[in-house]
């Protein structure tokens, strides 16, 4: 599977359609690394094998198999796993359980986690009876997405999934930190700026003043929200878009260096070994031997 993000950051999802807005994707994050990105559907992760690492604005948290969590709408994360590490992704737009706009199923049950930006990830590790009944409908909605017509199976499992997360929530003991809302607004501005412009060479200044921010505040968005500064992100950005051009055998590597913003194919290669651990040839190499395999 790979992850396509558009110019804005957010993650184009293959496979969701207007007509049927739910998907459900595979991941082995030990071969795809998820970077970066927010999203306006909601999403259960689940666990199959191995361990995984997920990432938000200021914390990790570490998830193995058996395990998953809930994603809310909007959320900046990033993904990755050790060894083999499989995940199920299950996507949903809030239209798939809540129907049309303003329905009771959307403002009495829907609205009151998706407008709650303090509750931007709910662990899902087995430890109540209701987590326990939640992942065990999404190992059931996997299941069914090996047969054929099972859509309104798959939604009435959703609208199952979705009570007991309202349960789940509700018997919370502890009070969850408010998200830093302006900040993570400020950092999804500047992370958009930079994936319309990664290909051109970027200063500080331009990316701070995407954000209508300073210099500091910048730095600090960056540092506050994802450990890095903004050229770190900048660099790993440009790596995870060349990776597609490398997958077209008619563009050469220097052509892909050049079209995402390095100044040359040996710092271009230089990076991508630091990044990858590989250089961009035995990247290339790989795809296409995985490729044949599928």
């Amino acid at each position: 599977m790979e992850i396509r993000l558009n110019s804005s950051g957010l993650e184009d999802i293959e496979g969701l359609t207007v007509e049927y807005p739910y998907v459900l994707h595979r991941v082995d994050l030990s071969v795809v690394k998820i970077p970066w990105h927010w999203h306006e559907e909601v999403e259960f992760i689940y666990v199959r094998e191995g361990n995984m690492r997920l990432q938000t604005a200021g914390k990790t948290w570490k998830f193995q198999k058996g395990e998953g969590f809930f994603i809310n709408t909007n959320v900046l994360c990033s993904m990755d796993g050790e060894e083999k590490c499989l995940i199920d992704s299950h996507l949903l737009h809030k239209t798939f359980l809540g129907g049309h706009f303003k329905s009771i199923f959307e403002t009495k049950y829907l609205d009151p986690v998706l407008k709650n930006r303090s509750l931007e990830i709910l662990e899902l590790r087995g430890d109540t009876k209701e987590q326990q009944k939640l992942l065990a409908r999404l190992r059931e909605v996997t299941r069914l997405q090996e047969e054929k017509d099972t859509e309104f199976q798959t939604r009435n499992l959703f609208s199952e999934i979705w009570l007991l997360l309202l349960e789940e929530i509700a018997a919370l003991e502890y009070e969850r930190p408010a998200v830093d809302s302006v900040r993570q607004e400020r950092i999804q501005a500047m992370l958009a700026f930079i994936g319309q412009n990664y290909q051109r060479k970027l200063s500080l200044d331009e990316i701070a003043a995407s954000a209508h921010v300073g210099r500091r505040e910048c730095l600090r968005c960056f540092q506050s929200c994802m450990q890095k500064t903004p050229f770190a992100y900048l660099l790993e950005y440009r790596v995870e878009m060349s990776k597609k051009l490398l997958k077209n055998p008619k563009l050469s590597v220097m052509e892909a260096a050049a079209q995402t913003g390095f100044s040359s194919a040996a710092y271009y290669g230089k990076i991508f070994r630091r990044l990858c651990g590989m250089t961009p040839g035995e990247y290339r190499k790989q795809s296409r031997i995985q490729e044949l395999r599928v």
